[in-house]
Order: C-alpha cells, then structure tokens, then sequence
C-alpha cells in the first residue's frame, strides 16, 4: 500500500479487519504513567473494530512504529535526563535554557548494515544506498534529495549526517523467523546477531561522535518489506547495552529497505535515533515525527524541535512588547512564555507550502502550543505539543492520525483569521483556563515574508523600512515637506525637485525612534495658491523590523539622522517664510 493510499472497507468481516488494523493503522495510544519528559506514555491498541467495522473507516497509510526500550514499545526515551531550569539575566521568572534533547552537530558519522536472507533478497544495491544516504543533491528513484541533504537542509547547515555503508551481511534464519515471535523479541535477536557478525569488519567506536562512551547512529536496513505492525522487524529505533570496541551501542534504528528507498521512514526513525525525538500524535502534517505523508519529499520537522536544536534562533515575546515584526521561513521563530510556568509557550512562524512543505494544504503563520505539564500525546486528551487551529477546531488534536493532515484554515493570515488573542477563538488562554496577554493581530497575506503586530499597546514609530521618496514641489508653489520614514540605517528622504515656476520641495524628515511599522505624519502644508501642492514626502517605510538587523535603532546612527533633522527643518522654515510672503503680497494688491 502506498504512503498516500486510504482505505474504505465496511464489507471486510471482523477478522480480516482486525489483521488489516494490525497490518497498517496505527492504533491509538494510552499514557497511564510518565516515562519520560515530553511524550512519557506507554502505548496500546485501543481501537474499536466493531464500530468501524459497522460505520466505515477511511485511514492514512501505516506509520512507523515508535522507541522500542527492553523490547517494548515506549513514547520516548526514558534515559533522557530532565531540563534544567535556570534564571535568565533579567527576567522576572525561570526560564528553560538546556535542549529538551540530544543535539548532536557538525559533520554526525552514523553505521548503516544491510541485512538479506535466504528467502528475501535486495531489490537495490549498496552502492544505490550509498547514494540515497549521502549523495547531495540526490534525484534517483524520485527522491527530493538524499537523507543528508534532508537534515543538513531543515537544520540550516549545523548537521551534516553521512553514513558509512556496510553489508550485505546475510542473515542465520530466513526472514520469515525474524518477523515471528512476540513483540520485537526477533528483532533483538538480530540486531544482536549482526553487530557481532561485524565486530572484526567495522570500529565501532568511530560513530561515538561525542566520546561519552555510546554511538548515536546505527541504522540496520534490511530487504524485504516492513512486515507487520508492533511485531518482529516492524520499523523501530531502539536502546541497546551490546558493548563493542569499548563503547556501548546505546541508539540504533531498524528499518525497511522495500522495493525502493524511501526519505520518510528512514528520515523519521532517524530522529528517533539521532535527536530522541518522539513521535507526535494529533498534529496531522505538520512534522516529519507525525502523519506519515510522502515517501519522496517527507514535510520538514517543527519548529519547536528545530529551535530546541539551536537550528533557527527563538525570539521571546513579552507582555510588555508592542512591535511590527516580520517572520520568513526557516528564520526567527518568535515564542511567548508563561510567566508563572515558563514550561508552558505558545510558538509561532511563517510556513509556506512550498519545496518540502508543498503538500500542506494552507500557508500563513503556524502557531504551536507547548505545555512540558501534560504528560503526553494523547488525542482526544489535552496534547503536550499542539496546533493551534486557526479554524478554532481540535480536529487535529481529535485523532491520533488525522486525515486529512493539514487545513487552509489551520493557518493565520489576512483573508483568513487575522488575530489570535485571550478574547478570539481559538484563543491564547494557558491550559489552566487563564488568559494571557498574548495578542498577535493585524497579520499579512501569506508570502515570503509575512508581517504582523503583538501586544496591547500602540505601537511605537516605525525605523525599519527604506527612505522615504522626496517630497516633489508643486507647478507654481512650495513643495510639501517630504516626511520620510527612517530606513534600516536612519536614512533620510530627499530634497524635493524645483516644480515649475515655484520653490523647492522640503527636504523629508527622518524618524529616530526603534521598533517598527507605525505611519509617519505626512509632508507640510500644500500652498494656497500658484498651482497644485506638491508632492507629498517619502511613504510610509516598510513597517517590519528585521530582527535579525544589528542595526536596527542602533544608538551610533544618531549622529547623522540629526544633522538631517536639523536640514530638514531649515527647509521647512525656508517654505513657511515665502508662502508667508506670498500672502502679504496678495493682501496688498
């Protein structure tokens, strides 16, 4: 079946349903107890198979199995150790500053071992593997790109993940025994098998990329199809206490090779793997650790995760920030605490659905909404790592596979819902009911750079767009004073042109002032009479301050905006004196 097939089967009796469940939908999860920090649940099957037998179902395509921990199957990995919370420099709460997970960087050396068997062979070669892993800019067998070139791209260049190729290694049994036996217990056995088979063939210590003790990436690709769900050699990444070469095997994922190779599976169980990532329920598309779209162009990974990797940089929001911003993809994601429990934030940033989010039905601002003090994603329950709909919906929340995975309307953007506060629905509420003050309004169309004001009060001068134009002068009269908006470095607008027959134009007024986006007051005075006023001064700058602009509102610029003020101001004085003395001489005459 394919990643994107669904099924719509009511006549299938309960048997052949229930091996169809077993086979290729992920069933629905429970969390009785905290395993660990972020998805701390153990999982179970709890569909009901008469009453979709009876209404008709339609589901996504099978997703992968999770962390498997001591043979069975865990929501995350419960070594991980907890976050610390530390004070940050003049903040009035805690706030969390350790990675909630691993985040390995710079060149990740992983192991990958190729397994067949005596009733299952390859279908593609180790060279062709080679290819799919580490090629850059790899195109074969319809993939967008190689797995390194996946990470490298969604991590912004700080990881750049290469495996070495080893294998064929044929496997003791045929595959048929490996996928038979309870849980994953074959699977363990195997994994056990092949790495000793290697002991004298590969260093194992080389992919211990920190030097604690313990490799990070081990993959085993083996031939054939993934088999069955939960059981046997069902797509998994694991923990391991086997000890080679005076290091400890402690992460490892397993998974299949098909008839083909494909980005997503291998992508995802990397994460896992390599990051501790859990798999996300009840956020659809939105993340490669959730609904399982396309093999060939898997989504990319949220930005909640990329910004706890230190992948794109986090820009804290507080009650007290009233400000135009602006938000482009793969830039600044901006993020507002709670200040009673900072483990608690809502997290926001501009999507668009182009290269590997093109499949995602809507474009806009993509709003998250994290609480570390649920235990788990858990659909229909409050979720740990949410989407906040715009729609004013949970039908992502709802299920645990959702499908369809994505919305136009789960997105905010002009044209759609706009503002997202305490008193809107969907709301900016904490999950203990309270409000916060939270407010994003007055947000652009979506594009390539998406604007839009937080806060509860006015919004103070803008400073970030260009110059203003110059204020042009009038057939017969004074120009008007060109007003301009200071630019990126406190540009000034420009002199007028002399109009026809009358005094130049004003020279346009710079703003000092930081923050962005609110209009400047428009040029002087249009004269009486003479002919039409001039033109007016330089437009609004663009509003939108560039977070990333080290400049912006930078107190060395001053110098020179002043000294513009002050020739500024001379010309208006200069216009002023001679519609003065127009005046005079038409009262005279």
């Amino acid at each position: 079946m394919g990643a994107l097939d669904t099924v719509h089967t009511p006549q299938m009796d309960l048997r052949a349903l229930s091996s169809y469940l077993a086979r290729n939908v992920v069933p629905r999860r429970s969390a009785p107890r905290r395993l660990a920090r972020f998805l701390g649940a153990r999982w179970r099957f709890r569909a009901s198979v008469g009453l979709l037998a009876a209404a008709g179902f339609s589901f996504v395509a099978r997703a992968e199995a999770t962390i498997v921990w001591e043979g069975k199957e865990v929501a995350a990995w419960p070594d991980l150790p907890a976050p610390a919370l530390v004070a940050k420099d003049g903040a009035q709460f805690a706030q969390v500053t350790a990675p909630l997970f691993p985040h390995p960087s710079g060149v990740v050396h992983g192991l990958t071992i190729l397994v067949d068997f005596s009733d299952q062979a390859a279908a593609y070669t180790k060279t062709d593997v080679d290819a799919w892993l580490n090629q850059q800019g790899f195109n074969g067998f319809g993939l967008k790109g190689s797995v390194r070139d996946y990470y490298f791209g969604q991590s912004m260049g700080k990881v750049d993940y290469q495996n070495e190729i080893h294998g064929f290694y044929r496997a003791k049994n045929p595959k048929s025994y490996y996928q038979g036996g309870s849980g994953y217990a074959r699977a363990d056995e195997l994994w056990a098998e092949v790495v000793a088979a290697l002991d004298a063939e590969v260093d194992y210590s080389k992919f211990d990329n920190d030097g604690d003790g313990k490799t990070e990436a081990i993959s085993l690709l083996y031939a054939g199809d993934e088999g069955t769900f939960g059981q046997g050699l069902w797509p998994h990444a694991g923990g391991s206490n086997e000890q080679h070469d005076g290091v400890r095997l402690s992460r490892y994922m397993m998974t299949a090779m098909n008839n083909k190779p494909t980005n997503y599976v291998f992508a995802h169980e990397s994460g896992h793997m390599l990051f501790g990532w859990p798999d996300l329920y009840g956020v659809g598309d939105y993340c490669i650790m959730a609904n399982r779209g396309s093999d060939t162009n898997p989504v990319g990974i949220n930005d909640m995760f990329r910004a706890d990797q230190g992948w794109i940089t986090t820009v804290d929001i507080d009650a007290t920030t009233n400000a135009r911003l602006a938000s482009t993809p793969d830039g600044a994601v901006y993020r507002f605490l709670n200040p009673a429990r900072p483990t608690e934030y809502f997290l926001w940033s501009n999507l668009e659905n182009q290269q590997e989010w093109v499949s995602i039905a809507g474009a806009g601002l993509l709003v998250w909404h994290f609480d570390d003090g649920i235990n788990g994603n858990n659909p229909p329950e409050p979720l740990q790592l949410a989407v906040v709909q715009a729609g004013g919906s949970r039908k992502l929340g709802d299920t645990t596979w959702p499908s369809p995975g994505s919305a136009a309307t789960d997105l905010f953007a002009k044209g759609g819902k706009s503002e997202l506060s305490s008193q809107t629905q969907p709301s900016t509420s904490w999950n203990n009911g309270s409000p916060s003050s939270l407010r994003i309004y007055d947000i652009s169309a979506p594009g390539g750079t998406m604007e839009f004001s937080v806060g509860t009060g006015p919004l103070p001068p803008s400073n970030g767009g260009a110059a203003g134009s110059a204020g042009s002068a009038g057939s017969g009269s004074a120009g008007s004073s060109g007003a301009g908006s200071g630019g990126a470095n406190g540009a000034l607008g420009g002199a007028g042109s002399p109009g026809s027959g009358g005094a130049a134009g004003s020279a346009g007024v710079p703003t000092n002032s930081a923050g962005g986006g609110a209009a400047n007051t428009s040029g002087g005075a249009s004269s009486s009479t003479g002919g039409a006023a001039g033109g007016s001064g330089g437009g609004v700058g663009g509003g939108a301050v560039p977070v990333a602009a080290s400049d912006a509102g930078c107190s060395c610029r001053l110098g020179t905006q002043d000294r513009g003020g002050h020739s500024a101001l001379l010309g208006v004085c200069m216009a002023a004196w001679l519609l003065a003395g127009r005046r005079r001489a038409s009262r005279s005459a």
